[in-house]
């Protein structure tokens, strides 16, 4: 099903027309992923991302082919900085759709930041890929 008024709002960017225009349809058709993810997506334009995370998140629950809600749903936790949320999500929508770049690059971007948030003190700021060796160590 498709929702050109909705579609049409979107298109002109009029985000707060759309976001009425969705929560109405939305009280006809709650269980709707394509208009739970229309609605979400208004608000990712708005960069209101708290708002947006429910609705993306009932959209990717609603259809679990439904990887771009599920991918934006990644986007909204690490604009957030939800890192560990973010990076779960895009790790098991990666699973779904794994060619997709966004995801792929989330993934990526977000295990060392997920890592980061659980090590204390300068190890934080390095490079976790790197070997750190002191010179008395030396192999």
């Amino acid at each position: 099903m498709s929702y050109p008024g909705i579609e049409a709002l979107m298109q002109r960017q009029a985000w707060d027309e759309a976001i009425m225009e969705c929560k109405a349809a939305l009280q006809l058709q709650p269980t709707s992923a394509l208009l739970n993810g229309y609605l979400g997506m208004c608000y990712f334009r708005k960069a209101e991302y708290a708002l947006a995370v429910e609705p993306f998140r009932k959209a990717s629950i609603l259809d679990p082919k439904f990887w771009q809600a599920g991918a934006k749903l990644a986007q909204c936790y690490d604009r957030l900085k939800r890192y560990e949320e973010a990076y779960e999500v895009a790790k098991d929508w990666l699973k779904v759709k794994p060619n997709d770049h966004t995801l792929q690059g989330l993934v990526d971007a977000l295990k060392h930041q997920v890592r980061g948030n659980k090590i204390e003190g300068w190890e934080r700021t390095a490079h976790l890929a790197h070997r750190i060796q002191f010179a008395q160590q030396e192999d």
